[in-house]
């Protein structure tokens, strides 16, 4: 599942981003794949339970599945 699906379908990027101590324009850049360092992905992956995988982050559209 990609950042996009899962906020999408569990909460508003408003809500994520509050979780994660950062502005909407921030994880609005996340969810395009822009700056994404290795601890950003880790505590997205953290903040989703699991359910967005650090595969979703590259590659083909199938990684994200």
């Amino acid at each position: 599942m990609t950042l996009e699906d899962y906020i999408h379908e569990h909460t508003t990027v408003t809500a994520f981003a509050a979780l994660l101590g950062k502005s909407r324009a921030q994880v609005h850049r996340y969810m395009r794949g822009e700056n994404l360092s290795k601890s950003v992905i880790e505590e997205i992956c953290r903040a989703t339970g699991g359910a967005v995988e650090p595969k979703s982050f590259f590659g083909t559209p199938e990684a994200a599945q």
